[in-house]
């Protein structure tokens, strides 16, 4: 049995055709190019059309049995593909005191665009767009009943100030690794589905928020695991059976009862690194390699300004994980139970796909760093919930030990 997995990130699309070993039969990444406009999510079908085509032109004999989709938040979107990303910033006059990510978000948008919140019958929880797009059924994806206070209730919505009529923009809850839909023939997307093989009536599964599919996708779901998720932002995150309440540690839910996810937050630690690449571009009149770039800054003695100044973006990102662990620890000291934060973590992400990369970070950090077979974590995440929603794995658990594996060991250097 093969998935189809396909992840929504702040600047490109992942997809990639995973079967029930866990092993990534072909893979594919599209770009945006409008991820800082209104208008992202326009992108989106598109982008994994093209990711199909390519897949299917270069396996032409691969067949898949289901889909899978997960992706960024809390971002929202109105049927009309009007989106607000999980990183444009949040209306400062907008008040709201409780633990919801979305309800402040909602606030917002209600605010800034009152035109649009009015005429959008529906408004979409990110990746349940393209799952819309797909089935013409209307959902929100939980990860566990755990989240409800995460994403909303109808108390807290009316608490907030949403009328009774604007609840029902929100669409029903699903449990993540449920059957979302199936692929509808009415809808826009099908007829460039069907050309690669892709039939009417195939189960499309609610994946889950990307920082969920990408623990499942590392196997951070048992008591001690640590996960480093480095992407346009980048996250510490630490699986316990203790809640951890400290400042500068965002303590939430494991999709695994009994256990929870302790995590510090690094903002646009990845996009800087981006942005570098794209100024130095345009400064030396020049297209860089990623791998060749990273290679040039991290031998870098002192002899280019444009190299130095991205091994100085890389030094200080890497310093920052190693801030966050050590954040990580000294929390821990402080619990009453044991609590044990190890000196080995898993990466996932685009720097996971840098073998130099990831080695200056393991020797900065004194960690010991492992790569996963599938560096986009999030893809095998959304596999193993698949399989679970298919009854090929009785718990997300069984799943992801089974089917996520490590590729690699980075040991620090002195």
């Amino acid at each position: 049995m093969n998935i189809l997995c396909a992840d929504i990130g702040t600047s490109s699309l992942k997809a990639a055709v995973i079967n029930e070993e866990g092993n990534v039969l072909a893979y594919e990444r599209k770009p945006f190019l409008l991820y800082r406009t209104l208008h992202a999510s326009k992108e989106w079908l598109p982008s994994l059309q093209n990711a199909m085509a390519t897949i299917f032109a270069v396996n032409p004999s691969l067949k898949i049995d289901g889909i899978c989709i997960s992706g960024n938040g809390p971002s929202l979107v109105a049927p009309g593909g009007e989106t607000y990303l999980w990183n444009e910033e949040t209306d400062r006059t907008v008040s709201y005191a409780g633990t919801s990510f979305f309800i402040p978000r909602l606030l917002s948008l209600k605010k800034k665009n009152p035109e649009l919140w009015e005429k959008s019958e529906t408004i979409f929880s990110g990746p349940e767009y393209l799952i819309y797009l797909l089935t013409q059924k209307k959902c929100t994806v939980l990860p566990s009943k755990r989240f409800y206070d995460f994403y909303w209730t109808d108390d807290e919505l009316y608490s907030a100030g949403f009328n009774q009529y604007e609840c029902r923009k929100l669409p029903d809850f699903i449990f993540s690794g449920n059957l979302a839909g199936t692929l509808d023939r009415k809808s826009e997307s099908f007829l460039n589905f069907e050309a690669n093989g892709v039939k009417e009536g195939m189960p499309v599964y609610a994946g889950a928020p990307d920082f969920i599919s990408a623990l499942i996708g590392t196997s951070t779901l048992s008591k001690g695991k640590l996960c480093d998720r480095a992407g346009s932002s980048e996250g510490i995150n630490f699986c316990t059976d203790v809640k951890i309440n400290e400042k500068g540690l965002r303590t939430m839910p494991s999709i695994i009862d009994g256990l929870w996810n302790v995590s510090v937050l690094i903002n646009e630690s990845g996009s800087r690194f981006y942005d570098f690449k794209q100024k130095a571009e345009r400064e030396n009149g020049t297209e860089y390699d990623f791998h060749e770039l990273v290679k040039n800054c991290l031998e870098s003695r002192g002899n280019n300004a444009t190299f130095e100044q991205g091994k100085l973006i890389m030094t200080e990102a890497a310093e920052l994980v190693k801030d966050a662990v050590f954040l990580l620890k000294n929390a821990a000291g402080f619990q009453e139970t044991e609590v044990v934060v190890p000196d080995t973590m898993v990466i996932t992400g685009g720097q996971s796909a840098n073998d130099l990369w990831v080695q200056y970070k393991a020797d900065i950090t004194g960690m010991k760093i492992e790569v996963p077979e599938c560096a986009d974590a999030e893809l095998m995440g959304d596999a193993v919930l698949a399989f679970k929603g298919a009854g090929l794995y009785s718990s997300v658990t069984e799943g992801a030990e089974k089917m996520c594996r490590i590729r690699k060991t980075f040991i620090p250097q002195e």
